[in-house]
């Protein structure tokens, strides 16, 4: 049955839409309000336009004329647009609006670097889950992780399901086959005596920027887009408000804004920045922390510090664990560390009961403050 509904400017509108192949092959499809708004009379519609292309190739005789934007035949699809192509304008005209800076970043990497060799040159109608299993084929046997191949194949559904089948590039979404599964993970994490051993290395700016990561949990992109006047030291709270990837400022990672508390430690970095009130919180030497330079100054300072295969954001890692090792349960983790979903907090710890109220202070009881951070070990041996 091909009869839907719609809502247009408050009403609801029972419509007639079938896609079909026209006698030279391409796809097209019919879409018409019903000539009576009753589901029955709808149906009964339905049917007789079904008999009628069955009988004649067309959904509609010849005395119907399919001009205007509801009711015509729909076919904007491109018999020569290749998937390159397909994937240009994906990244130019729905990806800036649908997708943050920094994923934008990532999808364009996997675009390039996966899918447009195995896919480039083929037509988008041709892409079939054939096409796409070989894709997953060539990542297999590039021994890329199950995660990457999952990822990719996404990227995929988005680009022809969602893009190409919004523009009306393609009548009716390819088969896919299913995704490659993904086993559970165990995040490991630098210790508090690691912690201690790379700030001891640092130069002011960058000590100020791990302490973000490590003590408040900020990603990278957080740390950038910092401002001296998201933070409060007499409430002891800093707003994370937006992020900064590419050069280009978004709403941070999960779309919300959130509030985290700062230790003695970290205020007391803070306290020391006399930058003015729209200056970033730190910067690197000579210029803002850009991509590059803020990862390349904690490869740098992890080597001066003898942590060599550490990533900026494991810091972020440490800062959750330790949250969950402070007492704190998911949900309350969840929102400091702005996770979009709860199963995403759940992979460092299982759920205890607490509220809000003195989380900085459990976080001192770690050590925090005292001259460093502590591990959970250690913690145990203040109590």
């Amino acid at each position: 049955m091909t009869v839907r509904s719609r809502t247009s400017c408050g009403e609801r509108r029972l419509f007639i839409d079938i896609r079909f192949r026209n006698p030279d092959g391409t796809r097209a499809r019919f879409r018409k309000d019903a000539d009576v708004q009753t589901y029955a009379a709808a149906r009964a519609e339905d049917r007789r336009r079904l008999v009628l292309l069955a009988s004649t190739g067309k959904p509609f005789d010849a005395a119907e004329v399919p001009a205007d934007s509801v009711a015509s035949v729909v076919s904007k699809r491109e018999p020569g647009l290749t998937f390159e192509k397909l994937c240009e304008r994906y990244l130019d005209l729905f990806a800036p609006s649908h997708l943050k800076p920094s994923t934008r970043k990532g999808y364009a990497k996997v675009i390039y670097a996966h899918l447009v060799p195995e896919l480039g040159k083929l037509r988008i109608d041709r892409i079939d889950a054939d096409a796409v299993r070989r894709v997953d084929a060539r990542l297999v046997r590039a021994g890329r992780r199950a995660s990457t191949r999952r990822n990719a194949q996404a990227i995929l559904r988005s680009i022809l399901c969602r893009f190409a089948m919004e523009a009306e590039l393609l009548a009716a979404p390819p088969t896919f086959p299913r995704l490659p599964r993904v086993g559970a993970t165990v995040s490991t994490t630098l210790t508090g005596d690691e912690v201690r051993r790379l700030f001891a290395v640092c130069t002011p700016d960058e000590l100020i920027a791990f302490l973000l990561a490590a003590y408040a949990g900020l990603r990278a992109g957080e740390v950038r887009g910092l401002r001296q006047r998201d933070v409060n030291l007499e409430t002891g709270m800093l707003v994370v408000r937006r992020s900064i990837c590419a050069g280009e400022a978004s709403a941070p990672k999960s779309g919300h804004q959130r509030l985290v508390p700062m230790v003695a430690e970290l205020r007391e970095a803070l306290s020391k920045s006399n930058r003015k009130l729209d200056d970033a919180v730190t910067r690197g030497p000579r210029a803002p922390w850009s991509d590059t330079s803020l990862t390349k100054a904690f490869k740098l300072a992890a080597k001066r510090a003898g942590l060599e295969g550490w990533r900026l954001h494991d810091l972020r890692h440490f800062f959750v664990t330790s949250c969950f090792r402070a007492g704190l349960p998911a949900p309350l983790v969840q929102r400091l560390a702005g996770h979009e979903h709860l199963i995403t907090t759940q992979r460092y710890a299982h759920l205890v009961e607490l509220d809000i109220a003195g989380v900085a202070t459990r976080l001192e009881r770690l050590g925090w403050g005292n001259g460093g951070a502590m591990d959970g070990k250690e913690a145990s041996k203040t109590k």
